[in-house]
């Protein structure tokens, strides 16, 4: 086993750990030290975490706190966001305009169909965007720019 295989099973471990502490109350919910571990998360850690917790979304078989996490990350995130930004995270978007070269060895027409979750926004002018979970667990950064909410 790998260092990267390695830190991805414990990343795993960590991310069910979180979530079946979330299953046992009535209203998930992180505490207050729980919101302040997952503050400032740069590009590259919201990257992996949202990457890894799709990844055993996908591939999971009881994943209903796993996707509660999901979704109370993504608050923490949606509330640091800036607040001029275009799409925050937890938007549901499609992609307009030219494919982003992170996508070219995809095929276009299903990109256009697929509604995509903004997972990471920075005063940069890109963004982390992830497919549904059940699907695919797809996590690419694309131009703001290339992005319009899905309605």
């Amino acid at each position: 086993m790998t260092e990267d295989d390695v830190a991805e099973s414990v990343i795993d471990r960590l991310l069910w750990a979180l979530a079946a502490q979330l299953s046992t109350s009535t209203e998930p919910a992180l505490t207050p030290d729980a919101i302040d571990a997952l503050s400032n998360l740069s590009r590259a850690e919201a990257k992996l975490i949202f990457g890894q917790a799709g990844h055993l979304v996908h591939y999971g078989a009881d994943t209903e706190a796993l996707e509660a996490l999901i979704h109370l990350i993504t608050a923490v995130q949606r509330d640091e966001a800036p607040v001029d930004a275009a799409v925050k995270p937890g938007d549901q978007v499609r992609l307009v305009g030219e494919l982003p070269e992170s996508l070219a060895e995809y095929d276009e027409t299903s990109l256009r169909e697929t509604v995509f979750v903004v997972r990471y926004v920075s005063r940069a002018p890109t963004v982390e965007v992830q497919t549904d979970l059940t699907e695919d667990y797809l996590i690419e950064t694309v131009p703001a720019t290339a992005l319009r909410l899905s309605s």
